[in-house]
């Protein structure tokens, strides 16, 4: 977890993103209207940190993605949680097989995916798909 003056410095910069009123954030966050003003000062005593339920509801009411406030205030890193995802079957994200591929690989697979693309527009515009299995 960040320490204290980190967590207050990201959860400083949620807020701007946010575009939110420290009230405004704390009823996104189900939290009483003092909530955020109160971890935000320092000289306050110590409030419990947002829960990741907590997080979810901000996530859904201020548009910033759920992984990025878990990133910022909980220090769980979003390239372990889209990890753990893809071990599970869960992620649609190629990005870790991804990052192991030279430039020169990434380029033949991202002209791939828009040679495949391409052909199921061309496919979907005539009204027909491509069998399955079949390239």
């Amino acid at each position: 977890m960040p320490a204290d003056d980190e967590f207050r410095a990201k959860l400083r910069d949620i807020l701007a993103r946010s575009g939110l009123s420290m009230r405004a954030l704390s009823a996104a966050l189900g939290r009483d209207p003092g909530y955020v003003a109160a971890l935000l000062d320092p000289s306050r005593s110590s409030r419990a940190r947002p829960t990741p339920a907590d997080l979810l509801r901000s996530s859904d009411a201020t548009g910033i993605p759920f992984v990025e406030l878990l990133e910022a205030l909980w220090g769980i890193e979003a390239s372990r949680l889209a990890d753990e995802l893809a071990a599970l079957g869960l992620g649609g994200s190629a990005d870790g097989q991804l990052a192991s591929l030279t430039e020169a690989e990434r380029a033949s697979v991202a002209a791939f995916v828009a040679f495949l693309a391409a052909r199921r527009t061309r496919n979907t515009r005539r009204g027909s798909r491509p069998a399955r299995g079949r390239m």
